[in-house]
């Protein structure tokens, strides 16, 4: 009997990061281990030649996101000119960089290690590593030191803000599970606190999770507990 659910769903199934990804290896793309795209159905990576595309580890594309290894504009200068005049050029993107939403790397550029691309960006030409660039066309707007300094304030100042609005929609304090991404803030290095606090689940896409594990436990809560925090957000006594 003719399985029309089965068929469909085959047909129309959503294709995996990973298959996207091999798609491009087959062409000789040089894509690195547990590079992440999060929306395949939304993003454009140039497969015109994907010889020409070269993206390290561990690096996160957002939806929306454009990778051009060409440039059409060629065709206006044809129509004018007669000729027909050749383009290409390698595209790079380092290690551990986030690419955020609707950013547009345009054919040649190059983003070095562990930089961040801010949303809506159009990128061309070279960046170092470790960067925040941004804007239209990009630039370089702060350092990652500047960023994790920055990050490191605002987390708390986040944590707090998301407390308060859980309490003013639900009507009741939030549990540690609720602010899970905040965990980081309240909740003491050991294995029962945890467990108690059901925050003990480490894995993050294009991450390690033993490795995000391991640096818990090497660094120190702002507070000492969960009720420490509730008390400093203000909607505890």
């Amino acid at each position: 009997m003719f399985n029309f659910r089965k068929v469909f769903r085959k047909v129309f199934r959503k294709i995996s990061s990973e298959e996207y990804l091999d798609n491009l290896r087959k062409g000789g793309g040089k894509i690195g281990y547990k590079v992440q795209v999060y929306d395949t159905e939304n993003v454009m990576i140039d497969n015109t030649r994907p010889w020409l595309l070269s993206i390290g580890e561990y690096t996160k594309i957002t939806r929306g996101c454009v990778i051009l290894t060409h440039d059409y504009s060629l065709s206006v200068l044809r129509r004018v000119y007669g000729e027909w005049l050749g383009e290409g050029k390698v595209t790079r993107i380092g290690k551990n960089c986030f690419l955020g939403m609707n950013t547009v790397i345009l054919m040649g550029a190059s983003i070095g290690d562990n930089c961040i691309v801010g949303a809506g960006s159009v990128v061309s030409g070279v960046f170092p590593d470790n960067v925040v660039i941004a804007g239209n066309p990009a630039r370089i707007v702060r350092t990652l030191e500047q960023q994790y300094e920055k990050r490191k304030q605002q987390t708390v100042l986040e944590a707090k803000e998301c407390a308060i609005r859980y309490k003013e929609v639900f009507g009741r304090s939030p549990l540690p599970k609720d602010l899970s991404g905040f965990k980081w803030l309240f909740t003491p290095r050991n294995k029962a606190k945890l467990i108690e606090y059901e925050v003990d689940n480490f894995s993050c896409t294009g991450d390690e999770p033993d490795d995000v594990e391991k640096a818990f436990y090497q660094t120190e809560p702002i507070y000492g507990s969960f009720k420490e925090f509730l008390i400093d957000a203000g909607i505890e006594e």
